[in-house]
């Protein structure tokens, strides 16, 4: 590999190799802001029925591949309730109930999650990733060297 064509499509050959290791590493990174969005729902009382909880996982962004975050998996109804959760509701009327309902407080899961675990999660993806960065550095310049 030489000058700066033989360069730039050495990185286009690695890039191409990323998307499953990017996935995987998002995944393990992640897995510390799942638990402890999982345990702020246990602190602040928002497990009745459970079904939130269990809905917590990591997901990929379905705009950007490359991208992941941490939410409710959407195979469930209750996925929709996650954001009256974490912000609250002020009070509304129910037409279908024919009542106002009082409105809920905030209570809070997933952002104090973030916010608890972004350096863990940050130094998990860096690890993780970077050895696969390596992995597929290492087999562009094996490719490039047999032409």
């Amino acid at each position: 590999m030489s000058g700066a064509n033989g360069i730039a499509k050495a990185f286009r050959a690695i890039s191409l190799n990323l998307a499953t290791p990017i996935a995987q590493a998002s995944k393990k990174a992640f897995k510390p802001t799942v638990e402890a969005a999982k345990r702020n729902l246990d602190a602040n009382g928002s497990v009745e029925s459970g079904k939130l909880k269990k809905l917590i996982t990591v997901k990929r962004d379905p705009k950007n591949k490359a991208a992941h975050h941490v939410g409710p998996a959407n195979t469930d109804p209750a996925y929709r309730e996650a954001h009256l959760v974490e912000f609250g509701t002020a009070p509304h009327m129910q037409p279908e109930l024919g009542r106002m309902h009082p409105g809920a407080a905030a209570k809070p899961f997933l952002t104090p999650a973030f916010e608890e675990t972004a350096d863990e999660v940050l130094q998990i993806f860096g690890r993780e990733i970077g050895t696969a960065i390596e992995k597929a550095a290492l087999k562009a310049a094996a490719k490039a060297t047999k032409r």
